[in-house]
């Protein structure tokens, strides 16, 4: 049973890193850029001062693109972003870059949420596709221009870009979170699961009611656009050339935090849950089954047995180094051909693969049983996918300086 599960991942994993492959491969093969570029407004969220905040902005307000919008909406006037940002407008002026303030939220949806809604409300009539980010982002030259190519297609409604972690150090959390991203990155573009921190949509979504009334009652905003995307009749696109590259380190405990915050989004809002849970769960007890049995059989002398058990380990394992070591040099070829840079780890990468099955399992049991999100000093309780409630809410401070929230006595993520 268990040889025939691995087999199984091995063969699934190939054949999802093959799908990627041709996505990046497909791109890099085009010559030119897209030049559909039709009215665009794009919504940047703030909650708090992020570390690459300035390159965010600067990216975002110096576009290779004819006509756009620029929507800050800020958590709160107290928070730290507000100031920065009302200083960097003042230094680098764009005409067409409104900051407000969020409203009054109702409790009942994350803060993100809340402000793309309101940010929703206020688009012009004109403006064809909506476009966020968030801050930890930096928009190339051409983000929005390869952003919203895929739209020019009627029967794509969401396009999604990709994120990609390339560490600078090689601690265990971001080894284990780029190991781990890399291998998500496959199934998120098998199964069409958006990321929101570089996504467009068309008029058709954003302008419809069900966009906003589902918004105002959910935590996250990308995970459930698969869903709405499929019951208006468009499908997910997902674009090589918005390859966004983060860079930042990450604590273990950090990272596993992380993970399981992805891991409940997913299980609240994409129908394809339980796939991605059966598959995690299912390839950690087989993986462990099979190096019990290669022990066992070493121990009692059955050579035959203990290397075909070992050979299996090596095969499914050896299939998912391969797809991910082809992803990581196509994702390297693009990012250097819009002249920016990363250094690759495939060694690390693959000594980390190992173990991050067995976070990645722990991550998944965690997301079952989370029912409390503790996200950028917020405290969510989530009964089902609808129904949120804000806990404890308050303005954004440094982490030194905020309310520890261990004294609500909740046990959060």
């Amino acid at each position: 049973i268990s040889v025939f599960c691995l087999l199984c991942f091995a063969l699934l994993n190939l054949y999802w890193g093959q799908r990627v492959t041709r996505l990046y491969q497909a791109h890099l093969a085009q010559k030119s850029h897209s030049s559909y570029t039709p009215s665009a407004a794009v919504v940047l969220s703030l909650r708090g001062n992020d570390p690459f905040l300035a390159d965010c902005l600067h990216g975002l307000l110096n576009q290779d693109y004819p006509a756009y919008q620029v929507k800050i909406v800020v958590d709160h006037i107290d928070d730290p972003a507000f100031a920065f940002v009302t200083q960097y407008l003042a230094e680098h002026e764009h005409p067409h870059c409104d900051v407000s303030i969020r409203e009054v939220s109702n409790g009942v949806c994350g803060l993100k949420n809340a402000s793309l809604v309101q940010a929703i409300r206020e688009v012009d009539n004109d403006v064809e596709v909506l476009a966020w980010l968030d801050a930890d982002v930096i928009p190339h030259r051409s983000w929005l221009r390869e952003l919203v190519s895929p739209l020019q297609d009627p029967e794509v409604g969401v396009a999604s870009g990709i994120r990609w972690y390339a560490p600078r150090h090689a601690n265990p959390g971001t080894m284990v979170r780029h190991a781990w991203n890399t291998a998500a990155m496959m199934q998120m573009v098998a199964l069409e699961i958006p990321w929101g921190g570089s996504i467009a949509l068309s008029r058709e979504i954003f302008t419809h009611p069900q966009l906003t009334n589902s918004f105002s009652r959910m935590l996250w905003d990308d995970t459930g656009l698969k869903v709405i995307a499929d019951q208006l009749g468009r499908r997910v696109a997902f674009v090589p050339a918005t390859t966004m590259v983060n860079r930042e380190s990450i604590s273990f405990d950090s990272c596993f935090r992380y993970m399981t915050r992805q891991l409940v989004n997913a299980r609240y809002y994409h129908p394809h849950w339980w796939l991605v849970a059966g598959l995690g769960l299912m390839t950690a007890v087989a993986q462990t089954a099979l190096l019990v049995l290669s022990v066992l059989f070493m121990i009692q002398g059955d050579l035959t047995a203990a290397a075909s058990s070992a050979g299996v380990l090596l095969f499914a394992n050896g299939c998912v180094a391969v797809a991910i070591f082809r992803i990581s040099l196509l994702v390297h070829k693009t990012v250097k051909a819009r002249g920016e840079h990363f250094q690759r780890q495939p060694l690390r990468t693959l000594g980390y693969l190992g173990i991050t099955v067995y976070i990645f399992a722990a991550a998944l049991l965690a997301a079952m049983r989370t029912r409390t999100i503790d996200w950028r000093g917020v405290l969510y309780h989530v009964t089902d996918p609808f129904n949120v409630q804000i806990m404890h809410y308050e303005p954004y401070r440094h982490p030194e300086t905020s309310t520890s929230l261990l004294e609500l006595e909740h046990v959060s993520i």
